[in-house]
Formats: structure tokens, sequence, C-alpha cells
């Protein structure tokens, strides 16, 4: 089977959790003996290919011109979702004059005019007519007609999947593919309990992922706190109000390879993670996997995928984020948690699912040819 990954233009410039989704799928889809490419110009060569797979539901100004040229090929297609409804991070959690714009005009209005302005830039960086083809109804419409090109959705989550269908009335046949750690990428070594000390949150900083509020919360408290990410794109002046609100006990150590994430891991008594959601966070499975106890919140699936065994606080509230990272903290040891990410969040178990999928997109098309001839 040939593969084609349409991805971002950025992927591995800007890197974040769907680059490392992105190239684990590639990579263990390959080992199967899957052919894949990837590629992420306005006009990909969609010849030859068995199936397109597609990422970011939200990512419109990529995906609806792909869609255009999906559908005109005939080409079976499907859609890793990595989406999860922003209403209450655009009007409580959005920073600067973003956040001014959405708490006015409400999340709806903001979300047009994102995509807009996404379109424009685009187009600018391609110097496209095709790319200057925008999906000017808005960006409910233009989601439901990518929604719609494709055969088979891979959400992560069954809670994506209703999120989907809640706010978008379309219902497509759907194939949960679970995100996953790899044990390998983070090295080998474990920790003693007594060695481990307090508080780590991995992850890009910016406003979603709310390192700020995490900063304020343990602010006087005495707890160490390790941040370890740069800005993200957009972030530079929130991760410098990030590093002026950083106490004696905060330290903001800036990227570092994923090779030398496992030994911050190991030293870390927890991990938190208190975005305003996440689907669910690579990191915070990371972190499980070497032990960490850990700190969320209830947005996006991370119910579902952890369940009790973690802690949760409302990303808006200090004190909630401060009562759950002490709960955690004065937790009991598990490994329980380690060892169910260890076996059921894999990314050869995420390939498996994928695979399925592609071939259950290759079947609803072949049903589709039989049924007209």
């Amino acid at each position: 089977m040939r593969v084609l990954m349409l991805v971002r233009q950025n992927l591995c410039e800007h890197t974040g959790g769907d680059t490392t989704q992105v190239l684990k799928t590639a990579e263990a889809l390959r080992a199967g003996g899957v052919q894949v490419e990837l590629a992420s110009g306005v006009r990909p060569r969609m010849h030859g290919y068995d199936v397109v797979h597609l990422f970011h539901l939200d990512r419109v100004w990529e995906n609806h011109v792909w869609c255009r040229q999906i559908r005109a090929a005939g080409r079976p297609a499907v859609l890793s979702t990595i989406y999860w409804p922003a209403d209450e991070f655009d009007i409580g959690g959005r920073a600067g004059f973003q956040g001014v714009l959405a708490r006015l005009g409400g999340s709806r209005l903001y979300q047009n005019l994102r995509l807009a302005q996404r379109w424009a830039m685009r187009a600018a960086d391609e110097r496209s007519i095709v790319a200057l083809r925008g999906p000017s109804w808005g960006f409910r419409r233009a989601v439901r007609y990518i929604l719609e090109s494709v055969n088979v959705l891979l959400p992560n989550s069954r809670a994506e999947v209703e999120q989907i269908e809640r706010r978008f009335g379309v219902r497509r046949p759907a194939v949960v593919v679970p995100n996953a750690a790899d044990a390998a990428a983070l090295g080998d070594g474990t920790a003693d309990e007594t060695g481990r000390r307090g508080v780590l949150c991995v992850g890009r900083i910016e406003p979603r992922k709310n390192q700020l509020a995490l900063i304020e919360a343990l602010r006087g408290t005495g707890i160490p706190l390790r941040l370890v990410g740069g800005p993200g794109r957009y972030s530079h002046d929130y991760y410098r109000r990030c590093c002026r609100a950083a106490g004696t006990h905060t330290e903001l150590i800036g990227q570092r390879p994923a090779e030398q994430l496992g030994r911050y891991y190991r030293s870390a008594r927890v991990h938190a993670c208190v975005s305003w959601y996440e689907t669910p966070g690579l990191a915070s499975l990371e972190a499980a996997l070497c032990g960490c106890r850990l700190v969320v919140t209830p947005g996006g699936c991370t119910r579902e995928y952890f369940g009790d065994e973690a802690h949760y606080c409302e990303p808006d509230e200090p004190d909630s984020i401060r009562e759950a990272v002490e709960d955690a903290l004065s937790a009991a040891p598990s490994d329980a948690l380690a060892r169910r990410v260890a076996a059921e969040f894999t990314w050869s178990a995420a390939a498996s699912r994928t695979l399925a999928a592609y071939e259950q997109a290759l079947q609803g098309v072949a049903a589709e040819c039989a049924a007209m001839s």
C-alpha cells in the first residue's frame, strides 16, 4: 500500500505534538511494510497513491485546497482530526489582541477572522492562484466540506468524535487511533522514588498550554517547578510574561531534544499540564510512562485516557491548580498508569489502527464503485 501524508508546511520547523504523531506513525507504518511519503505543497501529486492522509481538522486553509483535489481525483482519503472545540480557551485564555478580539466578537467570529488571516498568509507564501481560492463562507461550513471529503476519520478518542458530530452536524465513519508514548525514545533508566522532586511541565510555552497560570498558582508555595519548552510561534510575549512571573523556585530551561526528556521526567515527582484542552497531550503520556504522577485539566479527552489515575484541576482557577499539584505530590507512588501506557498507548498500536482505517477507506470506495456499476 502507498500512502501520501499531507502535512503542515512547518511540521519540522515549528515542532509540536502533531510532529511526533505524524513522524512516529509514518515510521511504524513503514516498519509494517506500508510505503509512506510526506508532502505539504498546494498541488501535491496524488497519482499512484492508494490513500491520502490529512491532519488537523481546523487547519482549513491547507486541507480545503487538498480536499478539492481529492474530490476531483476520486482518491480515498482519511483525516486525523486532532480537534477539540476552543470556545473556552478563546474567551478565557487567549492573550493579547487575539484574546480581546475573541472576547468582544465571540469564538465563532474569531474563528472566521483567524481563518481569513491564515488563508491570506498561505496564499502570500505560496504565491498561488489556487491558494487564493479560500472558503469565503466561514470556518464551520468549510470544516463540513472537509469532513464530507474524506472517507474515514482518525480521532484520538471517542470524545473527539462526539464533539465533531455535535459541533458540525456531520457523521463519518471513524477509527479511534490512540496517541502514544515511545519508551525507546525516552531512554533507559529508572528513578528512585526518593530522588524525585518537584513539578515538571513539558511543552511549548503558549497561552493554550497555560504555563503562566501554573507559575502563578505555585508562587509562594516553595514547590520546585521546572518548565521545559520554548515559546510558541506567536507566543514570545507570553513567554516573557512567564519569565517575569517566575520566582526563585521556578526554572524555565527552554526547549530540549526529545532524547533528553526522559531524564527530566524521571527526576520529577509530578508532571503538570494545565492546558485549556489536550487530545490528550503527548507529554502527559510520556510523563506517565516514566512514573510521574499527573496533573491535568478535564479539557479535551484526558479523562478517557487517564480516568481516576490523574489529578484534575480547572485551568482558570489558581486554587484548583495548586490543590491538584499538592494532592499529586502527596499521593502514594503507583506504577499502574505507567504499565497501562506501556501496554496500550504505543506507536505500533497507533499504526495498526491507522492501517485499519486505510483499509476501511479503500473498501468504502470499492463498494461505492460497485454500487454505481
